[in-house]
C-alpha cells in the first residue's frame, strides 16, 4: 500500500505528520499505550479514534471521545456528533478535526502535487472557518453513553445462504416465518429482535433470533450477525448454546437456537438475595462457563464478550446449567489481524467486563482477553458488584489504569485460594494470567 500520512495542519500538533505503517490499526489519542499520542492537545481524549488500513482502503471511527470527529465537516460522534454506527472510509485530500487539531490525510501517489490545495486548507484554517465545533478540554468522561456494547443485538451475512422460509405480517405484531410457531417476543433492540417460538419438524422451544428490517441497509449489523451464524454452527458442547437452523425470509436473515427456559446470568444474578449468589452455585455454573470457554479455545476461537448477559440458563432436573451464547464477535485466536473483522469500541466487547488490551490492541484476539472478562463475570455472581467504578469517570481511563477493588475486600469469607484464582485471572497484563479457560478451569477446581 502507498505511504498514508495524517498531516496535522492547524491545532497544538501543527506540523506534524503522523505515518501509518506496519498496521493494519492505530489507535490516536493521550493515552501512552496509543500508537500516535495526542499528549500536547488538551481537548483531544484518552483513546480519541482508530484508523484502519487493512482493506486496501482507509477508514476511521470515533472510539467515544468527549469531542468526537468531524471528517469532511460532519460531526460525528461526542456528545453532540452523529451517532456512531461504524467506520468511514475517508480518501487522499479528506479532512479530520479532532480535539483541537486539524488533520488532513495524504496518500503517497494521489494527487501528489496539491499545494495548492493545502494551502487553501491552511487558509480556511487561519480564519477559523474549518473549526466547526469548538473543542472543549477532554473531561474524566468520554462519551459514556456512546462506549457501550451492542452485542445483545448481534447479527450476521456470510452463512446465510439462500432463503428457506416465508414471512409473512398477520393481525399480530409478531412476523411469521414457515415452519415456526410465534409464541411470543423475549427482548428487542437497536438492531435485532428474539422470540420465543416452536419449531414445527421437531416441536421443540426455540430462540429465533432476527434482524430488523431498518438494519438489514447496514453491513456492519449484517457482517456480525453472520458472524454469529457461522461460529454458532461450528460449535458442539453442553455449556454452549446450540443452533438448530438458519435462513432468510422475506430478505431478513434469522437464527434459531436453542430455548433457555432460565433466561441471562446479568438477570439472575439481579434477582437474587443481596443481588449476588451463593458461592456454591456461582462456582458451579463458573465451572460450567469456563468449560464452554475452553471449548472455544481448543477450538482457537475467542469469544471476545463474556459477560453475565451472554450466558443463558437452561433448566435442568439438577438445577441451572450455563450455556455461553452470542458469537458475534468470535474472532480466531491472533496477535494480529487475521480475519479482517475489526470490533468496535461502540460495540466490541463490553466496559464492565474488558481487559485494557482489548481497548488498545484491536487487531488481537487472545484466550487470555477471554479469561479476564470471565473473571470479571465471577467476580460479579460472588459480589454483586461490577469489577470497574465507572460513576463520574472516563470509562477507557479506569479501564487502561486497571484500578480494581480485590474480591476478599467485598466477600471476606471467600475461600483464599478460590480468591487467587480471581486475582490471577484479572491480572493487567495478559502474560500473567493463565494461558486461556482451560488452565484456569484447572486451578480452579484444584482451589475449590
Amino acid at each position: 500500500m502507498a505511504k498514508i500520512v495524517m498531516q496535522c495542519l492547524s491545532g497544538p500538533l501543527a506540523g506534524q505528520n503522523f505515518q501509518l505503517d506496519g498496521g493494519p490499526a492505530f489507535i490516536f489519542g493521550r493515552y501512552s499505550r496509543c500508537h500516535f499520542r495526542l499528549t500536547a492537545d488538551p481537548a483531544a481524549s484518552q483513546l480519541h479514534f482508530l484508523m484502519d488500513i487493512s482493506e486496501d482502503r482507509v477508514r476511521i471511527v470515533d472510539l467515544g471521545s468527549t469531542n468526537g470527529l468531524v471528517v469532511n465537516d460532519v460531526h460525528y460522534g461526542g456528545r453532540f456528533g452523529k451517532p456512531i454506527v461504524d467506520f468511514l472510509t475517508i480518501k487522499h485530500g479528506d479532512s479530520v478535526l479532532a480535539g483541537g487539531s486539524f488533520f488532513r490525510l495524504n496518500i503517497e501517489g494521489e494527487d501528489d502535487d496539491d499545494k495548492a490545495a493545502i494551502d487553501a486548507l491552511k487558509a480556511a484554517l487561519d480564519s477559523g472557518a474549518k473549526h466547526l465545533v469548538k473543542p472543549v478540554r477532554d473531561r474524566d468522561f468520554s462519551g459514556a453513553s456512546d462506549f457501550r456494547s451492542e452485542s445483545d443485538d448481534d447479527k450476521d451475512r456470510t452463512a446465510i445462504g439462500p432463503s428457506t422460509g416465508k414471512m409473512t405480517e398477520t393481525g399480530s405484531r409478531f412476523p411469521e416465518i414457515e415452519g415456526y410457531v410465534m409464541l411470543g417476543r423475549i427482548g428487542v433492540g437497536g438492531r435485532g429482535a428474539v422470540y420465543k417460538v416452536i419449531k414445527v419438524d421437531s416441536g421443540e422451544k426455540a430462540a429465533l433470533k432476527m434482524l430488523l428490517p431498518k438494519t438489514i441497509k447496514k453491513p456492519r449489523a449484517v457482517e456480525v450477525f453472520s458472524r454469529e451464524i457461522k461460529v454458532t454452527k461450528q460449535l458442539d458442547h453442553p455449556n454452549i448454546i446450540r443452533y438448530l437452523d438458519n435462513g432468510v425470509a422475506n430478505d431478513i436473515p434469522y437464527l434459531a437456537l436453542e430455548f433457555a427456559e432460565g433466561g441471562n446470568l446479568d438477570d439472575y444474578i439481579r434477582r437474587s438475595p443481596d443481588g449476588r449468589l451463593d458461592f456454591g452455585e456461582a462456582a458451579t455454573l463458573f465451572v460450567e462457563v469456563l468449560e464452554g470457554l475452553a471449548y472455544m479455545h481448543e477450538k482457537s476461537l475467542v469469544h471476545k464478550d463474556v459477560k453475565p448477559k451472554n450466558i443463558l440458563l437452561a433448566r435442568g432436573k439438577d438445577g441451572m446449567t450455563a450455556k455461553l451464547s452470542d458469537m458475534g464477535l468470535t474472532s480466531r485466536m491472533s496477535t494480529n489481524m487475521v480475519d479482517n473483522f475489526l470490533p468496535l469500541v461502540a460495540e466490541g466487547g463490553t466496559p464492565a467486563y474488558m481487559p485494557p488490551e482489548q481497548l488498545v490492541e484491536f487487531t488481537q484476539a487472545l484466550p487470555q482477553s477471554d479469561v479476564f472478562s470471565a473473571a470479571a463475570t465471577f467476580y460479579q455472581m460472588l459480589s454483586g458488584e461490577l469489577l470497574y467504578d465507572f460513576k463520574g469517570k472516563d470509562q477507557a481511563a479506569v479501564i487502561l489504569d486497571g484500578n480494581i477493588r480485590p474480591i476478599l475486600t467485598l466477600r471476606p469469607e471467600l475461600p483464599g485460594r478460590t480468591a487467587e484464582v480471581i486475582n490471577k485471572a484479572l491480572s493487567y497484563y495478559p502474560e500473567n494470567r493463565y494461558a486461556d479457560a482451560g488452565e484456569m478451569l484447572v486451578a480452579l477446581r484444584e482451589a475449590l
